[in-house]
């Protein structure tokens, strides 16, 4: 009977050989997993740092060929084309007097900084002269406008109610809208001599509107002027996303004639 009883085998020391393969595997879903749960909630300025550092560490092919137009080719680089962002906040910093006060409203996208006024404090109801309260203000925007190679659009809005005969001298809301955004870029090329390229005048009437014009509340919302801050040249390139930290009153204004 002995001799049929199994014979005892001793093991080597130390874990299994498929241990290793094991542990490897473990680990590469364990950071497969991670993956996923990072890009569940994608920071966009984190996402395009660790995009950029995967750039450079793997090499990518600057000039692919290309056979037909591309769609989404910002999606994992560090460039973007649009307003720095040090400067959109540069410039919201600048103007934190009127956005705490509630004169004027900040918005950022994905073509630049947009600062929107309410109508009423910078026209008269059916005018197209620039009020009084409203020159600090465009002041404040001409002086920094030549010095950051920026172009601005000027966006004349208006509500959905119709022009009265005999209240205003313009017959429809693209008039009024038109002559105002006008009004706003010949004071800045008259006062700060900015070039022309860096500017444009533009009427929307009541074709984008932003609240319903159902309500008095929606209606005066609609009556606005908006400043979009967009690159001078518009094939800029901006790198990095870091965020200039000079105080707004170390910021020379630049001389005028």
């Amino acid at each position: 009977m002995a001799d049929d009883e199994c014979k005892k085998q001793e093991c080597p020391p130390g874990a299994p050989i498929w241990m290793c393969t094991f542990a490897d595997l473990m680990s590469l879903l364990l950071c497969f997993f991670v993956l996923l749960l990072s890009f569940s909630v994608m920071d966009v300025t984190k996402y395009k740092q660790v995009a950029g550092a995967m750039k450079d560490a793997f090499g990518v092919q600057s000039e692919p060929p290309v056979t037909e137009e591309m769609k989404g080719r910002q999606m994992v680089s560090t460039t973007f084309e649009s307003v720095p962002l040090h400067v959109q906040v540069l410039v919201a910093r600048h103007f934190s007097e009127e956005l705490d006060s509630g004169k004027l409203e900040a918005e950022y996208s994905g073509e630049g900084l947009i600062l929107r006024v309410k109508g009423d404090v910078a026209f008269e109801s059916g005018k197209a002269q620039i009020r009084n309260d409203f020159l600090p203000l465009l002041d404040k925007l001409g002086k920094i406008i030549p010095d950051m190679d920026l172009a601005v659009e000027v966006g004349g809005h208006t509500d959905n109610v119709p022009i009265r005969k005999g209240v205003s001298t313009f017959s429809t809301n693209w008039g009024l809208s038109s002559a105002r955004s006008i009004a706003v870029v010949e004071y800045w090329i008259e006062k700060f001599r900015i070039p022309g390229q860096k500017l444009s005048a533009k009427a929307y009437a009541d074709s984008r509107p932003i609240a319903t014009n159902g309500t008095p509340e929606g209606r005066s919302k609609n009556r606005r002027v908006e400043f979009k801050i967009k690159p001078e040249n518009p094939e800029i390139v901006v790198t990095g996303i870091e965020i200039d930290e000079t105080p707004i009153n170390e910021i020379s204004p630049p001389s005028h004639k």
